[in-house]
């Protein structure tokens, strides 16, 4: 029997991340009200592209502070597991898939290794580490927050179990 799971994590936004992003907002919108008040100058014929320049910054703006918006999905297919970074609910970008069985470690913390590649698709709660050989990385840590349900499915794959 085939074992299917999914698990969607938020990232928690750092403080860092929240004055990035307001701050891009905030210079965005001031970017359009010069460009506003330039292409004022220039007079009513030119009122129309303003109007489409002011939008297209604004847009713009919007567009690029959604990047702090990050989501990773853990998807466990029987003893696969494969981990996505989702930006602004808009754009995936896989950062591993492994087969569990092959994996050389399951630490119960974040494990500080040198020599390695290391993953991070943490959000708020315990984090947990697989250490694991990719084709393309070599050695690499993962470091994830998996919820009970998908500690459970994962378990009898790894070296390491609770």
């Amino acid at each position: 029997m085939e074992t299917v799971r999914e698990q969607l994590v938020k990232r928690t936004k750092t403080t860092q991340d929240k004055v990035k992003q307001y701050g891009i907002l905030a210079g965005t919108v001031v970017l359009a009200g010069i460009v506003l008040m330039l292409m004022q100058r220039l007079g009513v014929a030119f009122a129309f592209v303003t109007i489409l320049i002011d939008i297209g910054i604004l847009w713009g703006g919007w567009s690029l502070s959604g990047i702090f918006n990050v989501e990773y999905e853990y998807c466990i297919a029987g003893n696969e597991l494969s981990v996505e970074k989702i930006i602004d609910q808009k754009r995936r970008k896989q950062l591993c898939s492994f087969n569990l069985k092959e994996a050389k470690g399951f630490y119960k913390c974040k494990k500080q290794l040198v020599d390695v590649t290391t993953i991070s698709a943490e959000g708020d709660g315990e984090v947990y580490t697989i250490e694991f050989t990719d084709p393309k990385l070599g050695r690499t840590l993962l470091y994830f927050t998996p919820d009970e349900r998908t500690l459970e499915m994962i378990s009898p794959y790894l070296p390491r179990s609770l």
